[in-house]
């Protein structure tokens, strides 16, 4: 499957043995933007380093993100691997998701043509949450359990002691 892969998308693995080699000289790797890692400083294996400049330019299209969101007046809540969390009254919440999606979408042409090299963009999706119900990533579940519970106990606790003085 992956000498189909190689042969299918050839170009990318040509850009991305390149991209190894270039690391592995100069000990250096950079985003357009200019955040920077050094090899070695860190137990890098090949894998990584192929993969450090996709994870990387998604920051960075994050980072932008960021800076016009509130530049435009979005409450921004946390952000979850790629996404974004933002928070709008629910008259507004539309208009707010259509906007910080125009956002992520010019954020990503500033980024992905910060080389000049043509036009492109990242599409988005969304979900919209509306009180009662809660965001909640199914992949950190567990977590919050965890912490619900803990609470719970501390707050127990507390009212024992309160109780007992």
């Amino acid at each position: 499957m992956l000498s189909q892969h190689r042969e299918l998308f050839a170009q990318y693995w040509q850009w991305s043995d390149d991209w190894v080699q270039h690391a592995l000289q100069t000990g250096v790797m950079r985003t357009a933007f200019g955040w920077t890692c050094r090899t070695g400083i860190t137990e890098f294996n090949e894998r990584s380093i192929r993969n450090w400049p996709i994870q990387a330019t998604g920051a960075d299209i994050l980072r932008i993100a960021c800076i016009l969101a509130t530049r435009h007046g979005i409450k921004l809540l946390a952000l979850v691997h790629d996404a974004v969390l933002i928070e709008a009254p629910l008259e507004r919440i539309e208009t707010d998701v259509a906007l910080m999606r125009e956002i992520m979408r010019r954020a990503s042409r500033i980024v992905l043509n910060a080389d000049a090299s043509g036009t492109h963009e990242l599409r988005t999706d969304y979900t919209i949450v509306r009180h009662p119900d809660r965001y909640s990533d199914k992949r950190g579940a567990k977590i919050w359990t965890e912490v619900i519970d803990l609470l719970a106990k501390r707050r127990a606790q507390r009212a024992t002691t309160m109780d007992a003085a």
